[in-house]
């Protein structure tokens, strides 16, 4: 317990970034959003790595290509100004072969990247006020924008109507869900826990922010979409406890269920990442395996194995049925090698009881 306490002070001010799902099946009466990048044949099985080390980071896969934003780049220990990234960078899919930057944006982390209609969307963030070897003074933001890749640009949307941050988002139709999250005021002001999501319609330029409640208070969390539902998975409550939970809203019923929890393993379900894949959701813990929702949506399978385990990273779709992961850390340092996976048909053993309570607590 100690290790787990040593941990979890450390990585408070981590969030999962976990790229943002985008629904496999949109619903009928709504526009469709895009579930994976256009990409006609497989995604080369070795690609190159991030162009800097980050957890905490945004992530989405969109028209043949990978985008990846912001981050946090030094230690545990170091938030301060000059570690909170705003680079932008996007990688071609279709070749594989190098990253292009883009233009850069005010520094964030702790902010997720949906994609709609061509373009790329980021919500909130975790920023710093101080600079290297002063006093740490963090706080959310209520940013939005968007990014045109014809014009090269960012341009704001209506701000979030709370600062927030370590939240994830997703989109079903032409609706951008925020989930979790926690916000942030500086210095040694408390945290607050919102128990509220948010919605907006990217679809009308008029739109305003609608929230709706979550039952649970959590943060470090990721989320992805199957039709009208929204799977929260993981992260970490308002207890500073990591949590196994799966909460489910179907958006076209406003209804909250409760799902299968995530296998134990080290971290639980802190910092986790998911995503939606022809028809199926994906996540991907600490503990290193690729985890698949069973068909009945009772259990979860392992389907795959991460070479590099992480945390604080992104699982992103590709060609289907290929998902990627790429960086986060190992407990010990970045992991900006991306991984091409390629999830099993049928699952893979489970991992012993005694196995999983072994690897049950952080490093």
């Amino acid at each position: 317990m100690y290790q787990i306490a040593k941990l979890i002070g450390h990585l408070r001010p981590f969030v999962l970034v976990t790229a943002a799902a985008v629904v496999s099946h949109a619903l009928a009466l709504e526009s469709p959003a895009p579930t994976s990048p256009d990409v006609s044949r497989a995604v080369p099985a070795a690609l190159p790595p991030m162009p800097e080390g980050v957890t905490s980071f945004g992530a989405v896969t969109s028209d043949g290509w990978l985008y990846a934003f912001g981050g946090h780049k030094g230690e545990r220990h170091e938030y301060c100004a000059e570690m909170v990234s705003g680079a932008f960078y996007r990688l071609n899919l279709r070749d594989g072969q190098s990253w292009e930057t883009l233009e850069s944006a005010a520094p964030g982390q702790g902010q997720p990247l949906v994609a709609y209609a061509g373009q790329v969307y980021r919500f909130g963030g975790m920023a710093a006020r101080n600079h290297a070897g002063e006093k740490q003074d963090l706080f959310s933001t209520t940013l939005a924008q968007h990014f045109d890749p014809r014009s090269g640009i960012w341009q704001d949307l209506a701000p979030l109507p709370a600062p927030r941050s370590s939240h994830d988002a997703v989109v079903i139709g032409s609706k951008v869900y925020i989930v979790g999250g926690w916000q942030l005021s500086g210095g040694e002001t408390q945290p607050v826990w919102p128990d509220r999501g948010w919605m907006l319609d990217l679809a009308d330029a008029g739109a305003q922010w609608k929230e709706f409640p979550q039952p649970f208070r959590r943060r470090a969390l990721a989320v992805a979409a199957l039709g009208s539902r929204i799977f929260c998975i993981g992260g970490m409550d308002s207890d500073n406890q990591p949590t196994l939970a799966v909460d489910i809203l179907d958006t076209a019923t406003e209804q909250w269920s409760k799902g299968p929890d995530l296998p134990p393993g080290k971290s639980k379900g802190f910092s986790c990442s998911a995503i939606a894949q022809d028809g199926r959701i994906y996540a991907s813990a600490f503990q290193g395996d690729l985890l698949r929702l069973a068909a009945d949506e009772q259990s979860w399978e392992v389907v795959g194995r991460l070479a590099h385990p992480r945390l604080a990273h992104r699982l992103v779709a590709a060609a289907p049925p290929q998902l990627i992961a790429l960086g986060g850390e190992d407990g010990h340092q970045k992991r900006p090698e991306l991984e091409v996976l390629t999830p099993a048909i049928t699952p893979l053993p489970a991992v012993s009881t005694s196995e999983s309570s072994a690897n049950s607590e952080h490093p």
